[in-house]
């Protein structure tokens, strides 16, 4: 669902996420409930409530910044979110697999 979810990102909105990544923008979950993840996104001062939930196939999110509520887009907080998510999930499943000893 977070794959697909941000697949409907406009590509600025993606890379400005990204930048967001190497700048050090911080995701803080909340609540992580099978179809519902819910936190805060960081970046200096300024933090922003992001809710995703699993409707259908794709998904629906919403922020509390102002490109989301008066656009009504996707916007780039969102998207750090569901990258966040997704390395989490990542970083799990690979933490059970050991490297064999050379």
């Amino acid at each position: 669902m977070l794959r697909k979810l941000l697949g409907r990102v406009d590509d600025g909105r993606f890379g400005r996420a990204l930048a967001g990544m190497q700048a050090g923008w911080k995701w803080k979950c909340r609540m992580r409930q099978a179809g519902l993840v819910e936190g805060f996104v960081r970046h200096g001062s300024k933090e922003y409530m992001v809710v995703i939930e699993q409707r259908g196939r794709c998904g629906i999110a919403r922020c509390g910044c102002e490109d989301a509520i008066k656009r009504g887009v996707l916007c780039k907080h969102v998207a750090f979110a569901a990258m966040s998510e997704l390395g989490l999930a990542a970083a799990a499943r690979s933490a059970h697999r050991q490297l064999p000893e050379l």
